[in-house]
Protein backbone atom coordinates (compact mmCIF):
# COMPACT_ATOMS: atom_id res chain seq x y z
CA UNK A 1 0.00 0.00 0.00
CA UNK A 2 1.45 3.21 -0.81
CA UNK A 3 2.26 6.13 1.69
CA UNK A 4 -0.86 8.13 0.06
CA UNK A 5 -3.42 5.56 0.50
CA UNK A 6 -1.89 4.73 4.09
CA UNK A 7 -2.66 7.96 4.73
CA UNK A 8 -6.16 8.28 3.06
CA UNK A 9 -7.08 5.16 5.45
CA UNK A 10 -6.09 6.43 8.11
CA UNK A 11 -7.90 9.99 7.49
CA UNK A 12 -11.11 7.91 7.60
CA UNK A 13 -10.62 5.76 10.33
CA UNK A 14 -9.85 9.55 12.06
CA UNK A 15 -12.80 10.85 11.24
CA UNK A 16 -14.84 7.61 12.05
CA UNK A 17 -13.82 7.25 15.26
CA UNK A 18 -15.23 10.79 15.99
CA UNK A 19 -17.99 9.79 14.79
CA UNK A 20 -18.23 6.61 16.57
CA UNK A 21 -17.29 7.94 20.20
CA UNK A 22 -13.71 5.54 20.22
CA UNK A 23 -11.69 7.57 22.68
CA UNK A 24 -9.37 4.42 22.36
CA UNK A 25 -8.69 4.13 19.03
CA UNK A 26 -8.65 8.34 18.79
CA UNK A 27 -6.16 7.79 21.23
CA UNK A 28 -3.94 5.59 19.49
CA UNK A 29 -4.46 7.75 15.64
CA UNK A 30 -3.71 10.84 17.25
CA UNK A 31 -0.15 10.05 17.63
CA UNK A 32 0.97 13.29 15.41
CA UNK A 33 0.05 16.60 15.69
CA UNK A 34 -0.50 16.50 11.92
CA UNK A 35 -3.51 14.56 12.59
CA UNK A 36 -5.31 17.20 14.18
CA UNK A 37 -5.57 18.81 10.60
CA UNK A 38 -8.34 16.09 9.79
CA UNK A 39 -11.68 16.89 8.03
CA UNK A 40 -14.41 15.39 6.54
CA UNK A 41 -16.28 16.05 3.37
CA UNK A 42 -17.66 19.19 4.20
CA UNK A 43 -14.64 20.43 6.12
CA UNK A 44 -15.34 20.02 9.62
CA UNK A 45 -12.21 18.74 11.65
CA UNK A 46 -12.80 16.40 14.14
CA UNK A 47 -13.75 18.48 16.96
CA UNK A 48 -16.75 19.58 15.03
CA UNK A 49 -17.30 16.13 13.87
CA UNK A 50 -18.04 15.26 17.81
CA UNK A 51 -19.91 18.00 18.53
CA UNK A 52 -22.28 17.53 15.63
CA UNK A 53 -22.49 13.40 16.36
CA UNK A 54 -23.18 14.73 20.50
CA UNK A 55 -20.07 12.37 21.20
CA UNK A 56 -18.77 14.10 24.40
CA UNK A 57 -15.93 11.57 25.37
CA UNK A 58 -14.40 12.27 22.94
CA UNK A 59 -14.88 15.48 22.72
CA UNK A 60 -13.53 15.52 26.01
CA UNK A 61 -10.39 13.52 25.17
CA UNK A 62 -9.89 16.01 22.04
CA UNK A 63 -9.74 19.34 24.44
CA UNK A 64 -7.62 17.38 26.65
CA UNK A 65 -4.36 17.19 24.21
CA UNK A 66 -2.18 20.39 24.74
CA UNK A 67 -2.53 22.91 21.72
CA UNK A 68 -5.43 20.96 20.15
CA UNK A 69 -6.69 23.57 17.69
CA UNK A 70 -9.72 25.05 18.44
CA UNK A 71 -10.61 27.45 15.40
CA UNK A 72 -10.47 25.83 12.67
CA UNK A 73 -13.29 26.61 10.01
CA UNK A 74 -15.60 24.38 8.08
CA UNK A 75 -16.86 24.86 4.68
CA UNK A 76 -20.04 27.03 6.21
CA UNK A 77 -17.21 29.34 7.78
CA UNK A 78 -18.02 27.80 11.20
CA UNK A 79 -15.24 27.19 14.26
CA UNK A 80 -16.15 24.76 16.46
CA UNK A 81 -17.63 27.16 19.37
CA UNK A 82 -20.09 28.29 16.51
CA UNK A 83 -21.00 25.04 15.29
CA UNK A 84 -22.28 24.11 19.10
CA UNK A 85 -24.19 27.68 19.22
CA UNK A 86 -25.53 26.91 15.76
CA UNK A 87 -26.37 23.41 15.04
CA UNK A 88 -29.05 20.93 15.73
CA UNK A 89 -28.28 17.55 17.51
CA UNK A 90 -31.72 16.08 15.53
CA UNK A 91 -35.18 16.19 16.00
CA UNK A 92 -35.22 20.27 16.23
CA UNK A 93 -33.02 19.66 19.93
CA UNK A 94 -29.68 21.98 20.53
CA UNK A 95 -26.46 20.97 20.83
CA UNK A 96 -25.87 19.93 24.87
CA UNK A 97 -24.28 22.99 26.63
CA UNK A 98 -21.06 21.23 27.42
CA UNK A 99 -19.88 21.22 24.37
CA UNK A 100 -20.05 25.40 23.82
CA UNK A 101 -19.19 25.62 27.67
CA UNK A 102 -16.14 23.71 27.59
CA UNK A 103 -14.72 25.31 24.16
CA UNK A 104 -15.34 28.86 26.08
CA UNK A 105 -13.40 27.75 29.09
CA UNK A 106 -10.63 26.11 27.16
CA UNK A 107 -10.06 29.68 25.18
CA UNK A 108 -11.74 29.02 22.07
CA UNK A 109 -12.07 32.69 20.34
CA UNK A 110 -15.07 34.48 21.69
CA UNK A 111 -15.67 37.51 19.20
CA UNK A 112 -16.80 35.34 16.13
CA UNK A 113 -19.88 36.50 15.09
CA UNK A 114 -22.91 33.50 14.52
CA UNK A 115 -25.80 33.57 11.53
CA UNK A 116 -27.83 36.28 11.66
CA UNK A 117 -25.14 38.80 13.13
CA UNK A 118 -25.81 37.74 17.29
CA UNK A 119 -22.95 37.16 19.11
CA UNK A 120 -21.54 34.26 21.22
CA UNK A 121 -22.94 35.69 23.80
CA UNK A 122 -26.06 36.34 22.16
CA UNK A 123 -26.53 32.71 21.21
CA UNK A 124 -26.35 31.51 24.62
CA UNK A 125 -28.73 33.27 25.58
CA UNK A 126 -31.09 32.22 23.04
CA UNK A 127 -30.21 28.32 23.65
CA UNK A 128 -30.69 28.64 27.82
CA UNK A 129 -26.98 28.10 28.30
CA UNK A 130 -26.79 30.28 31.41
CA UNK A 131 -23.77 28.61 32.56
CA UNK A 132 -21.94 29.31 28.91
CA UNK A 133 -23.21 33.21 28.79
CA UNK A 134 -21.98 33.67 32.67
CA UNK A 135 -18.63 32.09 31.40
CA UNK A 136 -18.44 34.09 28.13
CA UNK A 137 -18.08 37.36 30.34
CA UNK A 138 -16.01 36.63 32.19
CA UNK A 139 -13.94 35.37 29.52
CA UNK A 140 -14.29 39.03 28.48
CA UNK A 141 -16.88 38.99 25.95
CA UNK A 142 -17.96 42.56 24.72
CA UNK A 143 -20.61 43.06 27.10
CA UNK A 144 -22.06 46.20 25.30
CA UNK A 145 -21.53 44.76 21.82
CA UNK A 146 -25.30 44.58 20.11
CA UNK A 147 -26.71 42.14 17.55
CA UNK A 148 -28.27 42.58 14.45
CA UNK A 149 -31.32 44.24 15.38
CA UNK A 150 -28.87 46.43 18.08
CA UNK A 151 -29.67 44.37 20.87
CA UNK A 152 -27.24 44.87 23.72
CA UNK A 153 -26.69 41.55 25.26
CA UNK A 154 -28.42 43.37 28.49
CA UNK A 155 -31.59 44.33 26.79
CA UNK A 156 -31.53 40.52 25.49
CA UNK A 157 -30.50 39.42 28.93
CA UNK A 158 -33.55 41.14 30.41
CA UNK A 159 -35.91 38.91 28.16
CA UNK A 160 -34.55 35.50 28.28
CA UNK A 161 -31.96 35.04 31.29
CA UNK A 162 -31.45 35.18 34.75
CA UNK A 163 -31.24 37.80 37.61
CA UNK A 164 -27.39 36.06 37.95
CA UNK A 165 -26.96 37.26 34.37
CA UNK A 166 -27.81 40.62 34.57
CA UNK A 167 -25.67 41.18 37.45
CA UNK A 168 -22.76 39.86 36.07
CA UNK A 169 -22.98 42.31 33.39
CA UNK A 170 -23.39 45.02 34.88
CA UNK A 171 -20.49 44.40 37.42
CA UNK A 172 -18.67 43.59 33.95
CA UNK A 173 -19.71 47.15 32.67
CA UNK A 174 -22.14 46.41 30.83
CA UNK A 175 -24.26 50.11 30.22
CA UNK A 176 -27.39 50.25 31.45
CA UNK A 177 -30.19 52.82 29.78
CA UNK A 178 -33.89 54.04 30.84
CA UNK A 179 -34.89 51.31 28.77
CA UNK A 180 -33.25 48.52 30.29
CA UNK A 181 -34.93 49.53 33.50
CA UNK A 182 -38.27 50.18 31.47
CA UNK A 183 -37.79 46.03 30.19
CA UNK A 184 -36.73 44.65 33.52
CA UNK A 185 -40.41 45.82 34.89
CA UNK A 186 -42.52 44.90 31.58
CA UNK A 187 -40.48 41.41 31.53
CA UNK A 188 -41.10 40.80 35.32
CA UNK A 189 -37.82 40.63 36.32
CA UNK A 190 -36.99 40.64 40.18
CA UNK A 191 -37.06 43.13 42.74
CA UNK A 192 -33.68 43.00 43.32
CA UNK A 193 -33.16 43.47 38.96
CA UNK A 194 -35.30 46.54 38.94
CA UNK A 195 -34.02 48.54 41.93
CA UNK A 196 -30.29 47.91 40.89
CA UNK A 197 -30.89 48.52 37.55
CA UNK A 198 -32.51 52.07 38.87
CA UNK A 199 -29.91 52.59 41.19
CA UNK A 200 -27.15 52.32 38.19
CA UNK A 201 -29.43 54.80 35.83
CA UNK A 202 -30.68 57.09 37.87
CA UNK A 203 -29.41 59.62 41.16
CA UNK A 204 -30.34 62.64 42.92
CA UNK A 205 -29.85 64.65 40.09
CA UNK A 206 -31.46 62.94 37.06
CA UNK A 207 -34.18 63.97 35.73
CA UNK A 208 -36.62 61.14 35.97
CA UNK A 209 -38.83 60.58 32.98
CA UNK A 210 -40.77 57.26 32.67
CA UNK A 211 -43.42 55.40 30.42
CA UNK A 212 -46.73 55.51 32.49
CA UNK A 213 -47.60 51.78 32.05
CA UNK A 214 -43.98 51.21 33.69
CA UNK A 215 -45.30 53.10 36.88
CA UNK A 216 -47.98 50.77 36.66
CA UNK A 217 -46.84 47.98 36.40
CA UNK A 218 -44.86 48.13 39.10
CA UNK A 219 -47.70 49.14 40.93
CA UNK A 220 -49.39 45.98 39.98
CA UNK A 221 -46.68 43.69 41.58
CA UNK A 222 -46.63 46.11 44.42
CA UNK A 223 -42.85 46.62 44.51
CA UNK A 224 -41.13 48.45 46.49
CA UNK A 225 -39.64 50.55 43.97
CA UNK A 226 -43.06 52.41 43.10
CA UNK A 227 -42.79 53.83 46.63
CA UNK A 228 -39.55 55.32 46.19
CA UNK A 229 -40.64 56.41 43.03
CA UNK A 230 -43.98 58.10 43.82
CA UNK A 231 -41.91 60.50 46.13
CA UNK A 232 -39.47 61.53 43.54
CA UNK A 233 -40.11 64.57 40.90
CA UNK A 234 -41.11 62.37 38.14
CA UNK A 235 -42.39 62.76 33.97
CA UNK A 236 -44.40 60.81 32.47
CA UNK A 237 -44.26 59.94 29.16
CA UNK A 238 -47.66 58.54 27.42
CA UNK A 239 -47.23 56.51 24.26
CA UNK A 240 -50.49 56.43 22.02
CA UNK A 241 -49.81 52.58 21.13
CA UNK A 242 -50.18 51.75 25.19
CA UNK A 243 -53.61 53.78 25.68
CA UNK A 244 -55.46 50.81 25.00
CA UNK A 245 -53.52 48.77 28.24
CA UNK A 246 -53.50 51.83 30.93
CA UNK A 247 -56.67 51.29 32.21
CA UNK A 248 -56.57 47.57 32.45
CA UNK A 249 -53.42 48.14 34.59
CA UNK A 250 -55.59 50.55 36.45
CA UNK A 251 -58.20 48.18 37.01
CA UNK A 252 -55.79 45.76 38.44
CA UNK A 253 -53.97 47.76 41.29
CA UNK A 254 -54.34 47.62 44.68
CA UNK A 255 -55.98 50.31 46.35
CA UNK A 256 -53.75 52.13 48.28
CA UNK A 257 -51.12 52.26 44.64
CA UNK A 258 -54.38 53.60 42.99
CA UNK A 259 -54.68 56.60 45.49
CA UNK A 260 -51.54 57.37 45.23
CA UNK A 261 -51.07 57.50 41.40
CA UNK A 262 -54.04 59.83 41.07
CA UNK A 263 -53.05 62.02 44.13
CA UNK A 264 -49.58 62.56 41.65
CA UNK A 265 -50.94 62.00 38.50
CA UNK A 266 -54.08 63.05 37.58
CA UNK A 267 -53.89 64.99 34.90
CA UNK A 268 -52.01 62.33 33.10
CA UNK A 269 -55.34 59.94 34.31
CA UNK A 270 -57.52 62.79 32.86
CA UNK A 271 -55.47 62.14 29.02
CA UNK A 272 -56.07 58.52 29.52
CA UNK A 273 -59.24 58.37 30.25
CA UNK A 274 -60.51 60.83 27.16
CA UNK A 275 -58.51 58.15 24.57
CA UNK A 276 -61.28 55.53 23.45
CA UNK A 277 -60.24 52.38 24.82
CA UNK A 278 -61.52 48.60 24.28
CA UNK A 279 -61.57 46.81 27.42
CA UNK A 280 -62.10 47.27 31.29
CA UNK A 281 -60.96 43.71 32.45
CA UNK A 282 -57.22 42.95 33.21
CA UNK A 283 -57.42 40.53 35.98
CA UNK A 284 -58.86 38.70 38.90
CA UNK A 285 -57.24 37.58 41.51
CA UNK A 286 -57.20 33.89 42.78
CA UNK A 287 -60.79 34.12 44.56
CA UNK A 288 -62.24 35.84 41.44
CA UNK A 289 -62.88 39.36 43.18
CA UNK A 290 -63.92 41.52 40.71
CA UNK A 291 -61.38 43.82 41.24
CA UNK A 292 -62.34 46.28 38.56
CA UNK A 293 -65.03 47.54 40.29
CA UNK A 294 -63.63 48.53 43.48
CA UNK A 295 -60.83 50.54 41.35
CA UNK A 296 -63.34 52.55 39.43
CA UNK A 297 -65.51 53.49 42.47
CA UNK A 298 -62.14 55.25 43.14
CA UNK A 299 -61.48 57.07 40.34
CA UNK A 300 -65.11 57.61 40.45
CA UNK A 301 -64.99 59.49 44.06
CA UNK A 302 -61.86 61.24 42.88
CA UNK A 303 -60.95 64.42 40.34
CA UNK A 304 -60.91 61.95 37.45
CA UNK A 305 -64.94 61.24 37.98
CA UNK A 306 -65.82 63.83 34.58
CA UNK A 307 -63.03 62.14 32.59
CA UNK A 308 -64.10 58.73 33.87
CA UNK A 309 -67.98 58.95 32.88
CA UNK A 310 -66.59 60.20 29.50
CA UNK A 311 -64.69 57.23 29.15
CA UNK A 312 -67.42 54.62 30.48
CA UNK A 313 -69.67 56.11 27.77
CA UNK A 314 -67.35 55.16 25.19
CA UNK A 315 -66.82 51.49 26.84
CA UNK A 316 -66.90 48.88 23.97
CA UNK A 317 -69.34 46.63 26.06
CA UNK A 318 -68.48 43.39 23.58
CA UNK A 319 -64.67 43.07 24.84
CA UNK A 320 -65.64 43.74 28.36
CA UNK A 321 -68.15 40.79 28.14
CA UNK A 322 -65.29 38.35 25.64
CA UNK A 323 -63.13 39.54 28.63
CA UNK A 324 -65.32 38.47 31.42
CA UNK A 325 -65.62 34.71 30.24
CA UNK A 326 -62.44 34.51 28.92
CA UNK A 327 -61.85 35.24 32.94
CA UNK A 328 -63.92 32.61 33.89
CA UNK A 329 -66.43 34.79 35.57
CA UNK A 330 -69.95 33.85 36.35
CA UNK A 331 -73.18 35.00 34.68
CA UNK A 332 -74.07 37.11 38.19
CA UNK A 333 -70.52 38.88 38.39
CA UNK A 334 -71.13 39.92 35.04
CA UNK A 335 -74.26 41.44 35.42
CA UNK A 336 -72.93 42.91 38.79
CA UNK A 337 -70.43 44.53 36.46
CA UNK A 338 -73.00 45.66 33.38
CA UNK A 339 -75.52 46.89 36.12
CA UNK A 340 -72.18 48.91 37.33
CA UNK A 341 -71.42 49.95 33.90
CA UNK A 342 -75.27 51.20 32.87
CA UNK A 343 -75.44 53.33 36.08
CA UNK A 344 -72.84 55.20 34.35
CA UNK A 345 -74.92 55.72 31.15
CA UNK A 346 -73.00 52.75 28.94
CA UNK A 347 -74.45 52.42 25.72
CA UNK A 348 -75.49 49.08 24.59
CA UNK A 349 -76.31 48.07 21.32
CA UNK A 350 -78.05 45.07 19.16
CA UNK A 351 -74.50 43.01 19.84
CA UNK A 352 -74.41 42.98 23.34
CA UNK A 353 -78.08 41.04 23.67
CA UNK A 354 -77.19 38.81 20.86
CA UNK A 355 -74.15 37.60 22.71
CA UNK A 356 -75.74 37.87 26.01
CA UNK A 357 -78.54 35.90 24.92
CA UNK A 358 -76.23 33.43 22.68
CA UNK A 359 -74.33 33.04 26.17
CA UNK A 360 -76.83 33.12 29.17
CA UNK A 361 -80.35 32.51 27.27
CA UNK A 362 -83.81 34.71 28.34
CA UNK A 363 -80.98 35.35 31.90
CA UNK A 364 -81.82 37.75 34.17
CA UNK A 365 -78.91 40.49 32.93
CA UNK A 366 -80.77 40.12 28.69
CA UNK A 367 -83.74 40.73 30.75
CA UNK A 368 -82.41 44.32 32.30
CA UNK A 369 -80.52 45.66 28.67
CA UNK A 370 -84.44 45.08 27.24
CA UNK A 371 -85.42 48.19 29.49
CA UNK A 372 -82.44 50.13 27.94
CA UNK A 373 -81.73 52.28 24.78
CA UNK A 374 -80.68 49.99 22.70
CA UNK A 375 -78.30 51.35 19.76
CA UNK A 376 -78.73 50.31 16.18
CA UNK A 377 -75.92 51.83 14.41
CA UNK A 378 -73.75 49.02 13.96
CA UNK A 379 -75.13 46.52 10.94
CA UNK A 380 -74.26 42.81 12.60
CA UNK A 381 -72.68 39.84 9.97
CA UNK A 382 -75.28 37.49 9.78
CA UNK A 383 -72.71 34.81 11.31
CA UNK A 384 -73.28 36.83 14.88
CA UNK A 385 -77.36 37.47 14.83
CA UNK A 386 -79.70 35.37 15.67
CA UNK A 387 -83.28 35.53 15.35
CA UNK A 388 -84.78 34.40 18.55
CA UNK A 389 -82.84 37.30 20.23
CA UNK A 390 -84.14 39.59 17.70
CA UNK A 391 -87.46 38.62 18.68
CA UNK A 392 -87.56 39.38 21.50
CA UNK A 393 -85.52 43.32 21.70
CA UNK A 394 -87.45 44.20 18.09
CA UNK A 395 -90.96 44.67 18.27
CA UNK A 396 -91.85 44.91 14.82
CA UNK A 397 -90.17 41.69 14.27
CA UNK A 398 -92.93 38.96 13.11
CA UNK A 399 -92.63 35.46 11.20
CA UNK A 400 -93.16 37.51 7.53
CA UNK A 401 -90.18 39.64 7.82
CA UNK A 402 -87.77 36.93 8.90
CA UNK A 403 -88.76 35.38 5.93
CA UNK A 404 -87.74 38.02 3.64
CA UNK A 405 -84.80 38.54 5.57
CA UNK A 406 -83.55 35.17 6.52
CA UNK A 407 -80.39 35.81 4.85
CA UNK A 408 -79.16 38.17 7.47
CA UNK A 409 -79.44 35.53 10.23
CA UNK A 410 -77.38 32.58 11.15
CA UNK A 411 -78.20 28.84 10.29
CA UNK A 412 -79.27 28.22 13.48
CA UNK A 413 -81.97 30.46 13.13
CA UNK A 414 -85.30 28.70 12.22
CA UNK A 415 -84.26 25.65 13.72
CA UNK A 416 -84.39 27.96 16.56
CA UNK A 417 -87.75 29.83 16.16
CA UNK A 418 -89.60 26.41 15.67
CA UNK A 419 -89.42 26.21 19.39
CA UNK A 420 -92.12 29.25 19.21
CA UNK A 421 -93.57 29.36 16.40
CA UNK A 422 -95.34 26.20 14.06
CA UNK A 423 -95.15 26.85 10.28
CA UNK A 424 -94.27 24.15 7.57
CA UNK A 425 -91.91 27.12 5.93
CA UNK A 426 -89.99 26.68 9.00
CA UNK A 427 -89.84 22.88 8.81
CA UNK A 428 -88.73 23.55 4.80
CA UNK A 429 -86.05 26.12 5.77
CA UNK A 430 -84.98 23.50 8.50
CA UNK A 431 -84.50 20.66 5.90
CA UNK A 432 -82.90 23.00 3.40
CA UNK A 433 -79.96 24.13 6.40
CA UNK A 434 -76.57 22.75 7.46
CA UNK A 435 -75.88 19.37 8.22
CA UNK A 436 -76.37 19.74 11.77
CA UNK A 437 -80.51 20.35 10.89
CA UNK A 438 -80.53 17.24 8.57
CA UNK A 439 -79.15 15.59 11.20
CA UNK A 440 -82.68 16.63 13.49
CA UNK A 441 -85.14 15.93 10.75
CA UNK A 442 -86.97 13.18 13.22
CA UNK A 443 -87.34 16.37 15.63
CA UNK A 444 -88.45 18.54 12.98
CA UNK A 445 -90.99 16.35 11.91
CA UNK A 446 -92.23 16.29 15.27
CA UNK A 447 -93.17 20.16 15.73
CA UNK A 448 -96.59 20.16 14.44
CA UNK A 449 -97.31 22.38 11.57
CA UNK A 450 -100.61 23.89 13.01
CA UNK A 451 -100.06 26.98 15.15
CA UNK A 452 -101.68 26.27 19.08
CA UNK A 453 -104.21 28.78 19.83
CA UNK A 454 -101.92 30.15 22.29
CA UNK A 455 -99.34 30.95 19.24
CA UNK A 456 -101.78 33.10 17.82
CA UNK A 457 -103.45 34.68 20.86
CA UNK A 458 -99.51 35.20 21.69
CA UNK A 459 -99.08 37.34 18.30
CA UNK A 460 -102.18 39.14 18.05
CA UNK A 461 -101.42 40.61 21.45
CA UNK A 462 -98.02 41.47 21.17
CA UNK A 463 -99.42 43.27 17.39
CA UNK A 464 -102.16 44.76 19.58
CA UNK A 465 -100.06 46.45 22.59
CA UNK A 466 -97.87 47.66 20.33
CA UNK A 467 -100.41 49.46 18.20
CA UNK A 468 -102.61 50.04 21.24
CA UNK A 469 -100.19 52.33 23.03
CA UNK A 470 -97.98 53.36 19.30
CA UNK A 471 -95.19 51.84 21.32
CA UNK A 472 -91.42 52.38 19.46
CA UNK A 473 -88.91 50.88 21.37
CA UNK A 474 -88.36 47.80 23.17
CA UNK A 475 -87.60 49.70 26.24
CA UNK A 476 -91.15 51.33 26.09
CA UNK A 477 -92.70 47.70 25.56
CA UNK A 478 -91.24 46.02 28.22
CA UNK A 479 -91.74 49.14 30.47
CA UNK A 480 -95.76 48.77 29.88
CA UNK A 481 -95.96 44.96 29.56
CA UNK A 482 -94.42 44.92 33.62
CA UNK A 483 -97.40 47.31 34.36
CA UNK A 484 -100.07 45.02 33.42
CA UNK A 485 -101.79 42.72 35.82
CA UNK A 486 -101.93 39.95 34.48
CA UNK A 487 -99.59 36.57 35.59
CA UNK A 488 -95.67 35.90 35.61
CA UNK A 489 -97.26 32.81 33.34
CA UNK A 490 -98.37 35.14 30.59
CA UNK A 491 -95.48 37.03 30.54
CA UNK A 492 -93.17 34.71 29.81
CA UNK A 493 -95.23 33.69 27.02
CA UNK A 494 -95.48 37.29 25.34
CA UNK A 495 -91.88 37.73 25.76
CA UNK A 496 -90.76 34.18 24.36
CA UNK A 497 -89.14 32.98 27.36
CA UNK A 498 -91.44 29.97 27.53
CA UNK A 499 -91.36 27.98 24.68
CA UNK A 500 -94.19 26.58 23.21
CA UNK A 501 -93.59 23.60 20.84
Amino acid sequence: MSSSDSQIKKKDRLIAAAKQNQVSVLSVLLDSPRWYNVRDYWGNSLLQVAILRDNIEVFDYMLSIPDFPLEFVNKEGQTALVVALECYVGNGAWMKEHFAYELIKKGACIDKVCVQGDTPYHRTLDRGYYRAAKLLIEQGADVNAPDSEDDTPLTRTLLKGTSELIMTLLVYGAQPTVLNFEQSVLYNNSFEVQETLFLYIYDEYSNLELRLEVLLKLAEAKSPLFYHIIECPIKIKIQNESLNFYFRFLCSISIDCLHLIIQKFGHYMNKVFLTKIFSVTYSCDSKGKVICLENLNVMLESVLRPSVMVFINNINTIWVFEDLRELGYKETAITQIYCYLLSYGVNIGELDLQIIYRAFGHCELFKILLHMDIQKGVILKSSVKGAMPAFVYDINMNLERFFRQQSSYNVHSAYRLRRYFAHPKLNELCYQTDQMFRYCNSAVQSFPEIPLLMELARNVFREYFVNKFNIKTCKEFYSRLNGLPISKIHKKIITYETKLY
